[in-house]
């Protein structure tokens, strides 16, 4: 008798829906990333996978998906480790059995949780506070470069 080829799997991953309480008013594309990411996550919510992925999976651009992970990082449900690697929240995460997750919840200090008050109003501010920095930059381009402090290191650095 001949041994069956053991098929490999991803590990099992636990999770409620309790993200579902904590998703602000972000755009709908951003929901669905999240929703996607949710998908193929690791347990602990762990994400490795490109944006240009991302975007194939969904029939999205690739700036929309960029776009939309902007937005679930200002509601801070996902976290960008490095290009390509992305965290879910523990909140939102899943995880191999319950008790991983409760514990991982109980080590978050109580402002980094998604279940306080004013998850809506942090939310809101950090899109206000970026859409401020983008308009900041656009005017200082727009006024031109500013002059080196040292002109002569700067024609050094140009090869003058």
């Amino acid at each position: 008798m001949t041994a069956q080829p053991v098929e490999e799997r991803a590990p099992e991953v636990w999770g409620g829906l309790s993200v579902f309480a904590f998703v602000p008013s972000v755009p709908g594309p951003a929901l669905r990333v999240l929703l996607f990411l949710l998908g193929v996550q690791e347990p602990g919510g762990r994400i490795v996978i490109k944006q240009a992925d991302i975007a194939q999976a969904l029939g999205m651009k690739r700036s929309a998906v960029g776009l939309s992970l902007q937005h679930l990082q200002f509601a801070r449900m996902v976290t960008k480790v490095q290009n390509g690697v992305y965290e879910l929240h523990p909140q939102i995460a899943g995880f191999t059995t319950p008790a991983e997750q409760a514990q991982a919840v109980a080590s978050l200090p109580r402002e980094d949780c998604l279940d306080v008050d004013d998850f809506e109003e942090r939310y809101q501010q950090a899109v206000e506070a970026h859409r401020q920095e983008v308009q900041r930059k656009a005017q200082e381009r727009q006024q031109g470069p500013k002059p080196p402090a040292d002109l002569a290191a700067h024609r050094r650095r140009r090869g003058r």
